[in-house]
């Protein structure tokens, strides 16, 4: 399987780093010659797919299949349409993408399934959470406490030149889960938590989670399925969801390969979800996982000379030509930049063991031998303060 992977940030790196666990050869395409991914790639090819589409054809015409990695709806549509010229599967679904990328359109779908999401305003009163509809991640969102707030929210979504929405407030653990479609039938796969940092990125994640009712968590996916099914997904999406008095409310999908979180249900449960989507679009094998017991643990952190911080996504976007190294600080591995005596790099951690706790506790020894070999004095995470 030769696999051409559009998009070198996150994404990228996500989906090269499980191709790679698949087997498969992997073609990285970024318009960025610094972007991360790169050196994650069997081969790399810089250029910007949209104005240079000729070039990209002719390497798009030598793989097996397309994965977008981006959310930039020109690049998408051109690929929508590259593929088609190519003979080649676009392992994407520009249709659902286009639905679950404004919330609007996908909170009036969710309400028609009858899926739990928060309360709209102004029924939600205050705290209220303000976004913009079109962006994803914690772009513009904002929590707004009272009218002062929620206008300077406002405003900020004016600027953005967005469609506003308005939610209230749930504060709970922070769940996701992947779905797969193959245009008539989902499956939805393995359930985890989001740890997310003050600005409301991800900088950790736990798989599996554990904090949920068997029956809530079944309930969870079942709308995850019907929500696939209704959009007639042919590829993937993940579901995003508070879990508040033990039941989930979804705050978003979307329609695309996530970063984070298929790395984490990797190394817990050994389910390859690159390769499981590309199983089911490519060799007709829609399944349900197995995952085996196990748990893991997957963080990113940032050091900047004596200070160690554990760090949302768009700090460790940071990492320049990151490489994976297998059992450094004793972690199981890490995608990294550093190199010994280097005072400035980027890492995730990635740690596993038979159970949550005994992934946990790799994951904090990694920390300790970090703080010990580079000269770390003070280590930053939310709940967790440790000074060397």
């Amino acid at each position: 399987m030769r696999l051409a992977i559009v998009g070198g940030k996150l994404q990228g790196i996500e989906c090269a780093y499980l191709a790679k666990k698949a087997g498969f050869t992997t073609v990285v395409l970024d318009r960025r010659p610094s972007a991360p991914a790169l050196s994650l790639a069997d081969e790399t090819v810089v250029l910007d797919v949209v104005s240079r589409s000729k070039e990209a054809l002719r390497t798009f015409s030598d793989c097996d299949a397309i994965l977008p990695a981006n959310e930039d709806l020109a690049t998408l549509t051109a690929l929508d349409e590259l593929s088609r010229k190519a003979g080649v599967p676009l392992l994407f679904d520009l249709e659902a993408y286009r639905t679950s990328s404004s919330k609007l359109l996908s909170n009036k779908l969710m309400n028609e399934l009858n899926v739990l999401t928060p309360r709209p305003w102004p029924d939600c009163g205050y705290p209220a959470v303000v976004k913009p509809s079109s962006l994803s991640g914690s772009a513009g969102v904002m929590k707004a406490s009272c009218q002062q707030e929620l206008e300077e929210g406002l405003a900020r979504i004016k600027e953005l030149n967005d469609d506003v929405v308005i939610q209230e407030f749930v504060e709970g653990p922070s769940i996701s889960i992947e779905v797969i479609g193959n245009g008539e039938d989902a499956v939805p796969l393995v359930t985890t938590e989001v740890i997310i940092d003050d600005d409301y990125d991800c900088r950790m994640v736990k798989c599996p989670f554990t904090g949920i009712d068997a029956s809530a968590e079944e309930e969870f996916k079942e709308w995850g399925r019907r929500i696939a099914e209704r959009m007639a997904l042919w590829g993937i999406m993940d579901v995003e969801a508070i879990l508040q008095d033990g039941f989930p409310k979804v705050l978003e999908i979307d329609a695309r390969m996530p970063s984070q979180t298929p790395a984490a249900v990797y190394h817990a449960t050994g389910v390859n979800i690159v390769e499981t989507l590309v199983n089911a679009l490519m060799r007709d094998r829609l399944e349900r996982p197995s995952p085996r017991p196990g748990a893991a643990i997957y963080e990113h952190i940032a050091v900047d000379g004596d200070l160690m911080r554990s760090c949302g996504e768009g700090v460790f976007a940071q990492v320049r030509s990151p490489k994976v190294r297998k059992g450094l600080f004793g972690s199981d591995e890490m995608i990294t930049d550093y190199v010994p005596g280097r005072t400035s790099w980027r890492a995730t951690i990635i740690c596993s063991g038979a159970t949550p706790a005994e992934a946990w506790e790799k994951r904090s020894a990694c920390i300790d031998r970090i703080i010990d070999s580079a000269k770390v004095s003070r280590f930053e995470c939310r709940g967790e303060e440790m000074r060397a």
